[in-house]
């Protein structure tokens, strides 16, 4: 694996600067001393950076404390700068250096196994976490996901969610908004669409909701205030909820929505969120899309995708967004293809008959960790307050 590429200045400046000071040590003092002098702060700003949002920033300072020691708490600062700058594949290949150089630091075998689980590698992950609790048993942190682990969408809460090891996002808000309400809670998943301004829930699971309290959550904690769009009865009658971000958040490389409906039997993939108002990362499951569901006129989901809300994004292999999981209490989990809004069904009609079509684009797989990357910004969490 390889490790984050760090500037070529940078390097050269710090081995001038400590060539320059290995002259001027003090009797007794060391080049090594010198070295990670104000490293403890650095890490401190670093996490103070990324807890603001700042991760250019945070990853900068991140960087710097790694090369002046190699420890695993600058590494896994590393790692979770860089998830939450949307980049699952740059995060994995690097939480798997840092437990791999580091095998008695269980909390960086436990961050890895998390991001395994998370992007749907389970067996894999879990063999990690044996491995880890074995060279290190007892270990709060390990021992801790090896508990969460057995839930079906594992939850990070209390040690789980602490610096240098957290499991979890840190939320920011978009535009200057507030933050979300004390006591905001989960009600659904929900799913980005188009340029990133709208977005796709359940209409069942915003029903009595105070429409002036709500918000969305992407996988990057970027949380924006949102309001639902009455306006259009197609969307409504098919059981789909439009919702109006006050601040876009990016959808990134995702490739436009396929209404072209995928065939049953082809790989897919769903983006679900444990049941937590605070922030999170989704969990990928994946398997064979279903046929349809005769009961409902939708899609039967076709592999298990228990434990979590309704309103999960449902991506072909491909990683095209194809669908919106629904449920309806005591029944399997469902979708209803991206066919039923038709192009989101949000643009006036004149616009969408000016617009021109749409060019095909081959259907090419697409490695899980690739999907789960895009997926970290167009599956989003909708949050309520009473």
């Amino acid at each position: 694996m390889t490790a984050f590429a760090t500037p070529r200045s940078f390097v050269f400046f710090l081995v001038l600067s400590c060539a320059e000071a290995a002259a001027q040590l003090p009797p007794g003092g060391s080049l090594q001393s010198f070295a990670q002098s104000g490293r403890p702060e650095l890490l401190l700003r670093a996490q103070s950076l990324l807890e603001r949002g700042d991760v250019a920033g945070a990853l900068d300072d991140f960087e710097r404390a790694a090369m002046m020691q190699h420890a695993p708490d600058a590494e896994m600062g590393l790692v979770r700068a860089a998830l939450q700058d949307g980049q699952y594949r740059r995060a994995l290949a690097f939480a798997a250096h840092t437990a791999g150089g580091h095998l008695t630091a269980a909390d960086a075998g436990a961050l890895y196994a998390w991001l395994l689980r998370m992007g749907g590698q389970r067996a894999l992950a879990e063999r990690v976490l044996a491995d880890t609790l074995t060279r290190v048993p007892g270990e709060p942190v390990s021992s801790a996901v090896f508990a969460a682990f057995a839930a079906p969408l594992p939850l990070a809460t209390g040690l789980l969610l602490q610096p240098p090891h957290r499991m979890a996002p840190w939320p920011t808000m978009l535009g200057g908004q507030p933050p979300p309400l004390a006591g905001t809670r989960l009600v659904s998943g929900a799913a980005l669409v188009g340029e990133g301004s709208v977005a796709v829930a359940p209409l069942a699971a915003l029903r009595g909701l105070n429409p002036s309290r709500l918000w969305v959550r992407n996988g990057l904690g970027q949380t924006t205030e949102v309001a639902i769009d009455r306006t259009n009865a197609t969307l409504e009658s098919a059981g789909i909820a439009l919702l109006r971000l006050k601040a876009a958040l990016d959808p990134g490389a995702l490739p436009p929505a396929d209404l072209r409906e995928p065939f049953a039997g082809t790989p897919g993939y769903a983006l679900q969120f444990a049941d937590t108002g605070d922030s999170t990362w989704p969990w990928l499951r994946q398997g064979f899309l279903g046929g349809p569901d005769l009961g409902s006129g939708r899609r039967r989901l076709g592999f298990d995708a228990d434990g979590g809300t309704q309103g999960a994004a449902v991506l072909d292999a491909g990683g095209r967004l194809v669908g919106l999981t629904l449920r309806e209490a005591g029944q399997p989990t469902t979708w209803l293809p991206a066919a039923a809004w038709r192009a989101l069904a949000i643009a006036p009609p004149a616009a969408q008959a000016s617009a021109p079509a749409a060019p095909t684009v081959p259907r090419v797989l697409v490695a899980p960790d690739v999907i789960y990357e895009a997926g970290l910004r167009i599956a989003l969490q909708v949050l309520a307050a009473d």
